[in-house]
């Protein structure tokens, strides 16, 4: 019976060690992503426009490559 409730400590230490490993990984990487969160936002960098000049593609008539006329 001993052997029994020795089994199931193990087994529960090992499940809750596991536990608090999952916490500390996810704490740790929310961390790093609101460390990376500000520069991985182009929109702020560009006054909140959202995109660099140029590089929103404009369709329409009369709208094409140079040259195209």
């Amino acid at each position: 019976m001993g052997y029994v409730v020795a089994g199931y400590v193990i087994v529960l230490s090992i499940l809750f060690l596991y536990g608090v490993q999952l916490v500390w990984r996810r704490r740790r990487l929310t961390r790093a992503v609101e460390r990376l969160e500000p520069s991985a936002t182009p929109g702020d960098r560009l006054g909140g426009r959202g995109t660099a000049p140029g590089t929103r593609r404009e369709t329409g008539p009369g709208v094409g490559p140079a040259g195209s006329r």
